[in-house]
């Protein structure tokens, strides 16, 4: 009875018992909730600076590891559950959470057991930055991203556009800055760089596993996914700060790493392991293929006019990145005029495919 109700779920069907269905939707409330309040009274411990400095000290860094353990444990359990195909996305996120959590509880040893600021490098950093291979092979082992081999020119040129455009925004923001004033011969400088520069991967595979997923588990999924991009939303402001000099622990931006770790336990929380289907070379809907193609473009202009009425100095770089961009959204736009790669697959997480329609 019980495998059988699994399968129901997983194919999506809409005769399991409502029942059933009303125990999966109190559990994703549930879980939503106790996620959404703990964030809540993290950022509020830390804005309201409960306790004095090393009360939030304490708390920072106990809760932030404690987040990240939750997420490890649940993530290590959703991959024991789940079959072949979602089993190997669940562990290697098991083994990056893991890896966090390494690296937050070295961070607190430093804070609150030898009571020194923590170095750059560090030994933290080592958890850290090996988090980041293990998320990009998680993401690379998705169902979802089973697709690349078979993706028009226009799909591709859409990857390269988004890509573009996250690199521009980022070396606007922080890497710019970032690479112009550090020592990028020490082993700190390289440190430093590589943190924005992982996220920048992140974003960029979280982006296209959502537009390559159609149906399946999305709300475990959208629940990851929200959570990477918040941890790398977190990472870059903290670079940002370290490098102006002004990051202590106990800042509001440590809420991100907090949320991040939460909405990785909630996705592994609510996963049910439902069965993965997704458009391959699927042709976008006109208001789709607008955003795409001038989103970007509007992207590159919004920040390039900002910077220059803040009175920051642009450098080639800037200019160099932007006109890229542009150039290939040109490129996308004249690929969707003539019509490249015009056609739909449907791809099934069992392999099975509709041909072209």
């Amino acid at each position: 009875m019980k495998i059988a109700m699994i399968r129901a779920l997983q194919a999506g069907n809409q005769n399991v018992p409502l029942h059933d269905r009303a125990a999966t939707h109190r559990r994703r409330v549930g879980g939503t909730t106790a996620a959404v309040l703990a964030t809540a009274i993290f950022a509020a411990w830390l804005k309201l600076r409960i306790g004095g400095t090393t009360s939030v000290m304490t708390f920072d860094d106990v809760a932030t590891a404690l987040a990240a353990f939750t997420a490890a444990v649940l993530c290590w359990r959703a991959g024991l559950m789940h079959t072949a195909k979602l089993r190997r996305f669940w562990l290697w996120m098991a083994a990056a959470s893991t890896a966090w959590t390494v690296a937050e509880i070295i961070w607190a040893v430093y804070d609150l057991v030898l009571h020194e600021a923590v170095p750059i490098p560090s030994w933290a950093d080592v958890g850290y930055l090996s988090a980041i291979p293990l998320t990009v092979a998680a993401l690379l082992s998705h169902p979802a991203m089973r697709f690349d081999r078979k993706k028009s020119a226009r799909a591709t040129f859409d990857g390269i556009v988004v890509a573009t455009a996250l690199l521009f925004l980022s070396w606007s923001l922080v890497l710019g800055s970032l690479w112009r004033h550090t020592n990028l011969t020490s082993f700190g400088g390289i440190v430093a760089i590589a943190y924005p520069f992982g996220d920048i991967i992140i974003i960029f595979l979280v982006l296209g596993v959502i537009r390559a997923m159609t149906a399946g588990d999305r709300f475990a999924l959208g629940c990851v996914l929200a959570g990477l991009v918040a941890m790398a939303l977190a990472d870059s402001t903290y670079v940002y700060l370290t490098t102006a000099g002004t990051y202590v622990v106990g800042q509001l931006v440590d809420a991100g790493w907090v949320a991040g770790y939460l909405g990785l336990a909630l996705g592994a929380f609510c996963s049910t392991g439902a069965e993965v289907e997704v458009a391959v070379n699927e042709t976008p809907s006109a208001m789709k293929s607008l955003l795409v193609g001038f989103l970007p473009i509007l992207l590159a202009l919004g920040v390039l006019t900002a910077e220059i009425a803040a009175g920051r100095e642009l450098y080639r770089s800037d200019w160099f990145i932007a006109l890229v961009l542009i150039g290939l959204v040109l490129i996308r736009q004249c690929l969707m005029l003539f019509g490249a790669g015009n056609y739909t697959e449907v791809q099934l997480l069992d392999g099975n495919e509709v041909s072209p329609s």
